[in-house]
């Protein structure tokens, strides 16, 4: 085998890349890459664009809101909550901001809907306090 073998575990998905002569990414020190025979090493990627590619001249690009790379034995695994694999690097881009967009939108209602609960809650043990000690409740 000439190249690595690369596989990509995020959520319930995996895809397993066979060949892969070069894989290119960033981490907080900036970029780097990893050829076959590599030493072992591990690495947390910063949220952005890695590239790798195959044996026969395929460049694919896999957008993600960073993830660890673990290189060892001539394999590589690349674990991210999700991530977005193709060719075509602008469209990945996209994809992978409106994903972020739409999981930015969903916290912060989550935390709107948490801290209205925590808000009646708040009033409602003050209520009970005031009621055990025979004031009025409103």
């Amino acid at each position: 085998m000439n190249g690595f073998s690369l596989e990509f575990c995020g959520g319930s998905e995996i895809q397993r890349f066979e060949e892969v002569m070069q894989f290119i990414a960033g981490d907080d020190s900036g970029s780097f890459g990893i050829l076959p025979h590599h030493e072992h090493t591990i690495a947390v990627m910063r949220y952005g664009m890695a590239r790798f590619v195959e044996a026969s001249g395929t460049w694919r690009y896999a957008a993600m809101p960073g993830g660890v790379v673990r290189f060892a034995g001539n394999a590589m695994t690349v674990v991210a909550a999700r991530y977005f694999i193709g060719t075509d690097r602008a469209a990945l881009a996209d994809r992978l901001a409106a994903e972020m967009t739409r999981e930015d939108s969903d916290l912060r209602s989550m935390r709107q809907t948490l801290a209205g609960i925590e808000r009646t809650l708040i009033r409602r043990l003050n209520e009970l306090r005031l009621s055990a000690q025979g004031g009025n409740v409103r």
